[in-house]
């Protein structure tokens, strides 16, 4: 075990010089050009060259964008370059990493077992389990999967951990247990929020990891077994996968990171954290998934869910005192006024390399999928862009 994390840590040193070097030189106004060749009919469209106008702002390479209403996928477009260096330009089939849209899909295959009666929302998740989870400053309050579907687990987030232990160094997931437990041998105190499970929601990646270990102790199956056959197949998910080998290379989009006037290059990797950020799709898929929600949990006359557990996923569990709550996996965001309705239900995601959107706005009845392959972390501008760019598209879906 040793050797092997030793291994680890040699691949991630490497990797880490990899990062730092494979630059692409791009001038904070060059990234219109691009857009532009062989396609001088974007002059006269006020729509796509708005769209081009806050690209350039907010430094995204490419974007991935699609409507969707009435059950079906209405518009969609690709925007940029997948890949700057080869000049492959994006498509509703370049694939996308996902990020925290993964979330979601987890959340769906618990509650396909709990459909099944395999499990109550409210049972302690140790009894499922190999080994016992409880907050150490809190022994004595059970954590139960909605919980973890709600982010009040108090589990604490630690991405970079996660990433660290099970993406780079292999760590095998039944080390969850000597993740959290004290006197394990991966444990840190920080693992772990300061109040009892179910008080807060705390935005935890580490309680949706606990989720896929949960369907592999409840089904005998890896998380992505599960899916592929019970989701991806269904719906007909053809480019979907948590596995990197899966795909041929000209298929993905290249991640990028922009920093001080440069696109930084990543190499393609596999994030083995699948539950909470490891899943791989393009445009087409995912208007399947979000079209199965937005219809019940029915895609093509196929049922993934039915259609209660689908409101019951839609539906707050706990009190929210913001503009934002949880229901089963999914995000739900309120409107400010005293009534707290509903406006938009889905998830978002962010990683190195990769922005998502997947929403259904409720008021407008419409679907909306966005991708870029670069992350825009907390810049103002760069938000301000892809916000922007979300507005537009709800109202161009007016058109249809």
């Amino acid at each position: 075990m040793k050797e092997n994390l030793l291994r680890r840590i040699l691949v991630l040193s490497t990797l880490f010089i990899l990062f730092t070097n494979v630059l692409v030189p791009v001038s904070a106004n060059c990234v219109e050009k691009p857009f532009m060749i062989n396609r001088v009919e974007l002059i006269d469209d006020d729509f796509d060259q708005a769209i081009i106008d806050y690209m350039n702002s907010g430094h995204m390479p490419s974007l991935a964008l699609a409507i969707i209403k009435n059950n079906s996928m209405v518009w969609s477009k690709g925007y940029g370059y997948a890949d700057i260096k080869n000049k492959k330009e994006a498509t509703n089939e370049t694939v996308y990493m996902l990020a925290s849209i993964s979330k979601t899909f987890a959340a769906t295959a618990i509650m396909q077992l709990w459909e099944k009666g395999l499990f109550h929302l409210d049972d302690d998740v140790n009894d499922y389990l190999p080994f016992n989870v409880r907050n150490p400053n809190y022994p004595d309050t059970p954590i139960t999967f909605r919980m973890l579907l709600t982010h009040r687990s108090s589990l604490a987030a630690r991405n970079i951990n996660l990433f660290t232990l099970f993406s780079i160094l292999r760590v095998p997931y039944d080390y969850l247990g000597e993740y959290l437990n004290p006197g394990g041998k991966l444990y840190k105190p920080n693992h772990w929020k300061d109040y009892p499970p179910g008080e807060q929601q705390s935005y935890s990646s580490t309680g949706f990891e606990l989720l896929g270990y949960l369907v592999e102790c409840i089904t005998n199956q890896s998380l992505p077994e599960y899916c592929t056959k019970n989701i991806f197949q269904p719906l007909d998910m053809k480019n979907t996968s948590y596995y990197l080998p899966f795909y041929k290379k000209e298929q993905l989009a290249v991640q990028y990171i922009y920093l001080l006037g440069k696109y930084i290059a990543l190499p393609h990797f596999e994030d083995r954290n699948y539950a909470s950020g490891g899943l791989r799709s393009n445009l087409e898929d995912l208007s399947h998934y979000l079209i199965a929600y937005m219809n019940g949990g029915e895609y093509n006359g196929v049922k993934i869910l039915k259609n209660d557990t689908v409101e019951l996923m839609f539906t707050l569990q706990y009190p929210s005192d913001n503009y934002r709550g949880y229901g089963l996996g999914w995000q739900i965001f309120l409107s400010h006024n005293d009534s707290q309705n509903i406006i938009r239900i889905g998830h978002n995601g962010g990683m190195p390399g990769s922005q998502t959107y997947m929403f259904y706005h409720v008021f407008e009845d419409v679907g909306i999928i966005m991708f870029t392959n670069q992350h825009l972390s907390y810049s103002m501008n760069n938000l301000i862009s892809w916000f922007s760019i979300i507005n537009l598209l709800t109202d161009k879906a007016k058109q249809y």
